[in-house]
C-alpha cells in the first residue's frame, strides 16, 4: 500500500513541499478532523513551570555547592536533583516556543484596511 498526500493522485509524484497542516498520512484514527491540543492550558502551564524549574535548579546548585562532608542530604543527591530541575525547565522551555511558534501560526494575520490612510 502506497500513502499518498492529500490532493495526491494514484500514480502520480508530488515534489513541492506540504502546505501548512497538510497530511502526510491518511487519517486512521477516530478523533474529530479539527481536534486540536489544548494550546492555551500547555501556555499557561509552561508559563508557570519554566520559572519554577529554573528556581529549583539554582537552588540544588547552590545547597550543593555548599553542602559540606557529611551533609545529609548529600551533595551528589543534590545535583541528581540539580540536573532533574534542569532537564524539566529545558523541557518547559521547548514545550513553550513550541506553543507559542503554533499559536502565531493558527492566528490569522491582522486585517491592516481598516486603519490604513
Amino acid at each position: 500500500m502506497t500513502l499518498r498526500r492529500p490532493g495526491q493522485r494514484a500514480g502520480s509524484r508530488r515534489d513541492e513541499p506540504p502546505q501548512p497542516f497538510e497530511r502526510y498520512w491518511p487519517r486512521t484514527g477516530t478523533e474529530p478532523i479539527t481536534a486540536r491540543s489544548a494550546l492555551g492550558l500547555r501556555l499557561v502551564l509552561a508559563l508557570l513551570f519554566t520559572p519554577v524549574f529554573l528556581a529549583g535548579t539554582a537552588l540544588f546548585w547552590f545547597w550543593a555547592t555548599q553542602s559540606g562532608a557529611g551533609a545529609v542530604p548529600t551533595a551528589d543527591s543534590l545535583y541528581t536533583l540539580t540536573a532533574i530541575c534542569g532537564g524539566l525547565s529545558l523541557f518547559a522551555l521547548t514545550d513553550l516556543i513550541v506553543v507559542v511558534r503554533r499559536r502565531s501560526r493558527r492566528r490569522p494575520p491582522p486585517d491592516r484596511s481598516e486603519g490604513a490612510a
